[in-house]
């Protein structure tokens, strides 16, 4: 009996011994699920606005220019925390800076090619089309040449080469006339092109001896310093330095004038839309620019910059 008690204490004893070290010992760490961290998909849309520092990016057309600099100083007391910056470069720069991102909004005076929304695409950008403005293009003469109309014939004329005397559409004592005209990448080129060069036939070109500006002020300028000079300019731009010479249409009747109600009611023959093109549809401080723009205030602006608002 007392060697039963002897082992049943033994026996005790290693069951507490066991205890004791079971709970020194550290327990392992319980793992827990890890956390994954999703993905979003990219949706191309620039967040809302509201936070300071925010800028909005305006490239493009030099006729649309003097609407985008009205609408983005005006803008700057609506919105203080949002920064319109505005630079112009021809409609083909605007459109490029928004296919390769430096731009947020494009700026063009003519619809954006088909080449260039095929390069868009290809660089995973859908260029959407806002017309902000109505345009008309004028054709401008220095104040002392007679001209009392063209007829737009007339004109395709003229800028293809065909025409090289002032005598030759019935304006004497001027001479030779000086072809003057905006360079490759602005819209207004493109517009006079197709809306004037190319009126009646679409293979003509633009004659070699055209001068070539980058901007409607170098045109304005060119002409009124050249007596013999005709120029193109949007309206917009047209001051007592130029005199514009009216336009009869292709089908014929009255002489038409460039004006902002000539240009809305359709009766001027070279007009225009004027657009601006974002990345995708607007979303945040790009829309609420844009639906700014096309408010009472904003279409105000456009008419005091001597385009046509959009009603």
């Amino acid at each position: 009996m007392a060697t039963d008690r002897i082992i049943l204490a033994a026996l005790a004893l290693t069951l507490i011994a066991t205890v004791v070290a079971l709970a020194g010992c550290p327990q392992p760490p319980v793992e827990e699920p890890p956390v994954i961290d999703m993905p979003r998909e990219p949706t191309g849309e620039r967040p809302a606005g509201g936070g300071e520092g925010e800028t909005i990016k305006v490239i493009g057309s030099t006729t649309v220019l003097p609407i985008a600099t009205a609408w983005a100083k005006a803008y700057a007391e609506v919105a203080p925390d949002v920064s319109v910056n505005v630079a112009g470069g021809g409609s083909g720069s605007g459109i490029e800076a928004l296919i390769n991102g430096t731009a947020d909004i494009g700026d063009a005076s003519r619809a954006i090619k088909d080449s260039e929304m095929e390069r868009a695409r290809a660089a995973g950008v859908e260029p959407v089309e806002h017309v902000i403005a109505y345009d008309g293009i004028a054709a401008v003469v220095h104040p002392s040449n007679p001209a009392s109309q063209l007829t737009l014939q007339q004109l395709s004329d003229i800028y293809s080469g065909q025409v090289t005397q002032w005598s030759e559409v019935g304006v004497d004592g001027v001479g030779e006339i000086t072809v003057v005209g905006r360079d490759a990448s602005s819209g207004t080129y493109g517009s006079w092109e197709e809306l004037v060069v190319q009126a009646e036939d679409d293979t003509r070109e633009y004659t070699v001896a055209m001068l070539q500006m980058q901007s409607n002020e170098t045109v304005r300028s060119t002409v009124a310093s050249t007596p013999g000079a005709i120029g193109y300019i949007g309206l917009g731009y047209l001051d007592d330095t130029v005199r514009t010479v009216p336009v009869v249409p292709l089908d014929g009747g009255d002489a038409v004038a460039p004006t902002e109600a000539t240009v809305a009611d359709g009766s001027y023959p070279i007009s225009r839309e004027l657009y601006m093109y974002t990345r995708g549809r607007p979303t945040g401080i790009i829309r609420a620019f844009l639906d700014w723009g096309m408010s009472e205030a904003g279409q105000k602006l456009v008419a005091e910059e001597g385009f046509v608002p959009v009603d």
